[in-house]
């Protein structure tokens, strides 16, 4: 499900440094590429969603791995529009919620503590900048 790209933009931003050396698309480049809302009060607001809890359904990525009985992580929570959900997010291996009711799409983003040109996607890069 991982996409490779042929260039090192993404939706017209450029990858960072970091991202053309590893050959891996940066979080923050991803990120560049459509809206996002911080959302972590909502989550607690309705419940922990890695927990069970049935109000926000999993629509793409996965939360629980069966071979080591473990949900994973998730760190921060933001709203996106559906588009890119469908134009975007279809084509990676991100966490993507999404609550009939409410209507609404959220990023569940599984790392902290880095900031988000170091973080590298499943995007693989498979081009770098001419010099």
């Amino acid at each position: 499900m991982a996409i490779t790209l042929d260039s090192i933009y993404w939706y017209g931003h450029k990858a960072s440094d970091y991202a053309q050396e590893h050959g891996y698309l940066d979080y923050k480049t991803f990120a560049e590429a459509f809206p996002h809302i911080l959302a972590n009060d909502l989550i607690g607001a309705v419940g922990e969603i890695s927990k069970g809890n049935e109000f926000f359904e999993v629509v793409n990525g996965c939360e629980y791995d069966e071979e080591t009985d473990t949900y994973t992580e998730v760190y921060q929570f933001y709203i996106i529009p559906e588009w890119a959900v469908e134009e975007i997010f279809n084509d990676t291996n991100e966490l993507i919620y999404y609550n009939e009711a409410l209507d609404l799409y959220l990023w569940g983003v599984t790392h902290y503590g880095t900031s988000w040109d170091y973080v590298l996607t499943d995007i693989k890069i498979n081009a770098r900048e001419e010099k």
